[in-house]
């Protein structure tokens, strides 16, 4: 977060020409060895010396009550257990108007359901132990949902997903995709799934959403 800024006293800025106060996000990232990785790939955008990254865990570092604008969870909901004690422990860091923003798999897709079946069976909740915590943790073992049983799980915490904002994604597989055609295949992937629900619920094998508070 960029330090506060104090304008002088004799040239008072208007409410007009005000900068908006500093937004502070956090990211609960599961794939923490790539933190590295990725901050290579985000310096392109911004300035990644504003950006900290702790191996921790959240339900023994709670952030502060209403005092982050947004979280920001990767491919890593599906790995928070106990879920509903995750999911109040971001409710309660979010501001009043906060966001919730999420990439997470499709639960209901036919292809990765039946690859999880094969390699975990039924045990979608396991312990490990944590080398650098030193201590046992619980761990969603891929434990994916669909976007309504995502839905389900938030309303217990009276948390909301804005469906004018949720996308499914991923539908083609990578191979498909190259630097000409990335955009046109993005495009027409969201009117496919606008159009087809049968498509949209068992093939896409992605999900972009975001949640907030009712």
């Amino acid at each position: 977060r960029s330090p506060p800024q104090r304008a002088p006293a004799r040239r008072p800025r208007s409410p007009r020409n005000r900068k908006p106060p500093a937004s502070s996000s956090l990211l609960i990232e599961f794939y923490f060895q790539q933190i590295s990785q990725r901050k290579e790939y985000w310096k392109q955008y911004g300035n990644v010396e504003l950006f900290q990254a702790n191996h921790e865990n959240i339900f023994d570092d709670h952030p502060k009550d209403n005092s982050i604008d947004i979280v920001l969870l990767q491919d890593t909901l599906h790995h928070l257990e106990p879920l509903q004690e995750a999911i109040k422990i971001m409710k309660d860091a979010l501001k009043e108007d906060g966001e919730i923003i999420l990439i997470e798999e499709n639960g209901n897709n036919i292809v990765q359901n039946t690859k999880l079946y094969i390699r975990r069976g039924n045990k979608k909740i396991i312990e490990i132990w944590d080398e650098q915590l030193q201590k046992k943790v619980l761990l969603g073992n891929e434990n994916i949902r669909s976007l309504n049983n995502w839905k389900q799980e938030f309303a217990k915490q009276n948390l909301f997903v804005d469906d004018t904002k949720t996308q499914y994604i991923r539908l083609y597989p990578p191979f498909n995709f190259n630097e000409d055609n990335f955009d046109k295949i993005i495009s027409k992937e969201q009117d496919i799934w606008k159009k087809n629900n049968l498509l949209k619920e068992y093939f896409f094998f992605g999900l972009n959403f975001i949640v907030k508070k009712k």
